[in-house]
């Protein structure tokens, strides 16, 4: 029987420092079609999003992830399970939004960040100026006046029920925020059994949630097995280790979708990035 998945493609990189991120969707749908996955057994279904070709690069984010944030809204409400594949990390500000929305108000949301980077900055806090280094920040409520004018919600994820799992490399001034909103944090060098770590976070969310949700930005992975991000830092899990950890929670009852971000073709190698993308989707979604 095949199983349908709604999947959401954002293809942009205007909250980041390159161009070619934006091309992710495109190139793991193609990936899909050149190689499916075993047969009969996984479908994606398409939506693919563009960023307006005019305007500043706040108004168009702005505009580019209320559009992403009513698909997810809508798979919520529909309890239907998705997959979106971003191009840079901001794309969550649209996908983990909608959600928030779409759930009864009686509920909460768990989401479990798996990042090298702390993504906590905001425009008065940035080193760089990129909105990629600030979704959790604005999913948290602790936007600024400028970035909260890009999140396309009034409702936002509870301080206890965020779990930043893979940590490496960030500022002392996103780390101070988090500290100060009592966020969990697991530094990568914590992490002895990545499936250990997983499993424990789902289950402690699954206390307090009622729909828990994954967001993976692809240098969370060692850069050995993911060559292929924007911003690399060294160490970081190994591929196997994630894959065996998500086949270990994929069938979670409370889990209702995975967020992939920051693939950067440019700096893959013989494709290692993109068909490992590819082996996560199929892990997570193939039953």
């Amino acid at each position: 029987m095949t199983k349908l998945i709604q999947t959401l493609g954002i293809a942009s990189c205007l909250g980041g420092p390159m161009r070619t991120c934006g091309y992710a969707a495109e190139l793991l749908r193609d990936e899909f079609a050149r190689q499916p996955a075993a047969p009969t057994s996984l479908q994606l279904q398409w939506h693919i999003l563009y960023p307006e070709k005019t305007g500043s690069k706040e108004v168009r984010l702005a505009h580019l992830y209320q559009k992403a944030s009513q698909f997810t809204r809508y798979w919520t409400e529909s309890q239907r399970h998705f997959l979106v594949i971003g191009g840079d990390h901001s794309c969550a500000l649209g996908t983990w939004s909608g959600v928030l929305q779409g759930l009864p108000h009686s509920s909460e949301l768990g989401l479990i960040w798996l990042d090298a980077h702390m993504d906590a900055h905001t425009f008065a806090t940035t080193p760089s100026g990129n909105i990629h280094g600030m979704p959790v920040a604005a999913l948290l409520g602790k936007a600024d006046e400028r970035l909260g004018a890009i999140y396309p919600a009034c409702r936002f994820i509870q301080p206890e029920n965020l779990l930043l799992i893979g940590v490496r490399s960030y500022e002392a001034e996103e780390y101070a925020l988090l500290k100060q909103a009592n966020v969990k944090i697991v530094f990568a060098d914590q992490i002895s059994d990545f499936s250990q770590t997983l499993l424990v976070a789902i289950e402690q969310l699954s206390r307090t949630c009622g729909m828990i949700g994954i967001s993976l930005d692809l240098d969370f992975i060692d850069p050995e097995d993911a060559p292929g991000v924007e911003t690399p830092v060294p160490g970081g899990i190994k591929a196997m280790p994630l894959l065996t950890a998500l086949t270990l929670v994929k069938r979670h009852t409370n889990l209702c979708g995975l967020e992939i971000s920051e693939f950067n073709p440019e700096n893959d190698r013989h494709a290692k990035t993109l068909q490992l993308m590819k082996t996560i989707v199929e892990t997570f979604y193939v039953d």
